[in-house]
C-alpha cells in the first residue's frame, strides 16, 4: 500500500498544484477526473504499439536516438494529444487558453500515474521500488507534467486563434516530443557501447537529462504565468489590484501613464490643440508637484504590483471631497478597475468622516455613464475658463457617502 502511494502521489500533487494555478475560471471537476482517466488508459494502446515496433535492441547513438523520439517519445505524447485533442479540447468549458495547460497536465499525470505504479512495482520484484518511485517523483512525473504543459499551452492558443489552429496544435505536440526524446535521450544514452566504458559517462548523462528537464519546467512556468495572467485578466480582473499613496519621486510614473491615457481618451471630444494645453497645464512635473504641496492625495492602482492607473482626491469643503483626477490604462478600462479605485476611495473617506466626493465630467464624455452606475448624479453644470481662450464644459457629479 505504501509503495501504490508513492507510485500515485506526485501525479495528484501535480495535478492539485496545477488546479490551484486555474483560480480564476476553473474546470469541472467530472472533466478533469475523466481526462486523467483518459491518460491512465492511454498507456495500452502506447504500450502495445511500443512492443510491436521496438524490435531493435540496438544501443548505438543513432538507434538510441530513434527510440527517444520517434518511438517513446512521438507514440506517448500522440496518445497523451489523444485524450486533450478529443474529449478536453472540444468541451464547452474549455473557454480560455489557460485550460490547454489544465487538461495537457491532468492527461499527463494519468498517463505518467500508470506508468509511475508498472515502473515501480516491477522494480520491487528485485528490490528497488522504493529507490525508483523516490527517483520517479522528482524526475519521471514533472518531466511529464512539463511535457503536458507546453502541448496545452500551444492547444490553448489554438482554441482561441483567428486563424493557423492546426499549425499551433502540431507545434505543441512536435515541441512536447522534442523535450520528452531530449530527456529520454540522455537516460537511454547510459545503455550505449560508444559511452558506458567511461567512468564519469553515468553521470554526466544523468546530469544532461536533468538539465533538459529544468529547461522544461522554467518553461512550463513561464507558459503558465502567461496564460495565468490572462486568465485573471479575463475574469477576475480586479483579483491583484491594490493601491497605494503618491509621492514626489512618483511624478515620472504619473506623468509617463498620463501620456498614454490622457490624450486616447479625449482624442474624440477635444481639439489636440486643446489637449497638449491641458496635458501641459495639469501635468508637468511643476503642476503635479503644486498639487501634491496643496494637500491634493495622488494614488496609484497597481496590477500585480505593476502600475496602470492613478487618481487624485482632495478636500473642497468640510465633509465633502473632489475626485481631481481618476484614469486608468486604456486596455483595461470596462474590466472594473476605476470601480474598485473609486470603492477604495469612498472607504476612506468614510473612516475620515465625508458626507460626499463630487467629479468633474466633460459635458461629452460617455463616463458620465460609469459614474452614474457608481451612484454618482449630476447636481449643476459648470463652464471654467482654463486660459489660452479654452474652457471645461463640465457636468458636476455627486455621491453620497454613507
Amino acid at each position: 500500500m505504501n509503495l501504490l502511494a508513492l507510485a500515485i502521489a506526485p501525479g495528484i500533487a501535480i495535478c492539485l498544484f496545477i488546479f490551484h494555478k486555474d483560480a480564476y475560471n476553473r474546470e469541472p471537476k467530472l472533466n478533469l477526473i475523466i481526462t486523467f482517466l483518459l491518460g491512465v488508459i492511454s498507456i495500452i494502446p502506447a504500450g502495445f504499439i511500443e512492443l510491436y515496433i521496438s524490435n531493435d535492441k540496438q544501443n548505438d547513438i543513432v538507434s538510441i536516438a530513434i527510440r527517444a523520439f520517434l518511438l517513446v517519445a512521438l507514440i506517448e505524447e500522440l496518445v497523451k494529444y489523444a485524450a486533450l485533442r478529443l474529449y478536453a479540447y472540444p468541451k464547452k468549458s474549455f473557454d480560455e487558453p489557460l485550460d490547454g495547460i489544465v487538461y495537457g497536465v491532468v492527461a499527463s499525470m494519468g498517463f505518467a500515474t500508470a506508468e509511475n505504479i508498472l515502473y515501480i512495482y516491477q522494480a520491487n520484484e528485485t528490490g528497488n521500488g522504493v529507490s525508483v518511485a523516490i527517483l520517479r517523483m522528482f524526475l519521471a512525473v514533472p518531466a511529464h507534467a512539463t511535457f503536458g504543459v507546453i502541448m496545452g499551452y500551444f492547444a490553448g492558443k489554438a482554441k482561441f486563434a483567428a486563424k493557423n489552429k492546426s499549425r499551433l496544435l502540431v507545434q505543441g505536440l512536435i515541441w512536447s516530443i522534442i523535450f520528452h526524446g531530449t530527456y529520454d535521450f540522455f537516460l537511454f544514452l547510459q545503455k550505449s557501447p560508444a559511452i558506458i566504458n567511461h567512468e564519469i559517462a553515468d553521470i554526466l548523462l544523468f546530469l544532461g537529462a536533468v538539465v533538459s528537464l529544468i529547461v522544461g519546467i522554467r518553461l512550463s512556468l513561464k507558459h503558465i504565468k502567461t496564460h495565468r495572467h490572462l486568465s485573471q485578466q479575463t475574469f477576475q480582473p480586479t483579483a491583484n489590484l491594490s493601491i497605494r499613496r503618491a509621492s514626489p519621486s512618483d511624478i515620472p510614473l504619473i506623468r509617463n501613464l498620463a501620456e498614454k491615457i490622457w490624450p486616447a481618451t479625449y482624442e474624440s471630444i477635444l481639439p489636440t490643440e486643446q489637449i497638449e494645453y491641458m496635458m501641459n497645464l495639469m501635468y508637468s512635473e511643476t503642476a503635479l508637484q503644486k498639487d501634491m504641496q496643496n494637500n491634493i492625495d495622488f494614488i496609484l492602482l497597481l496590477d500585480s504590483n505593476v502600475p496602470v492607473g492613478f487618481a487624485a482626491y482632495g478636500w473642497i469643503a468640510p465633509g465633502i471631497c473632489k475626485l481631481h483626477k481618476i484614469y486608468v490604462l486604456r486596455e483595461l478600462q470596462g474590466k472594473g478597475m476605476g470601480a474598485f479605485i473609486i470603492n477604495e476611495i469612498t472607504n476612506r473617506l468614510h473612516i475620515a468622516g465625508a458626507s460626499a466626493l463630487q467629479l468633474n465630467v466633460n459635458r461629452n464624455n460617455t463616463a458620465k455613464g460609469f459614474y452614474e452606475k457608481l451612484g454618482f448624479t449630476v447636481i449643476r453644470e459648470e463652464d471654467i475658463a482654463i486660459g489660452g481662450g479654452y474652457f471645461m464644459n463640465d457636468y458636476v457629479m455627486e455621491k453620497a457617502i454613507a
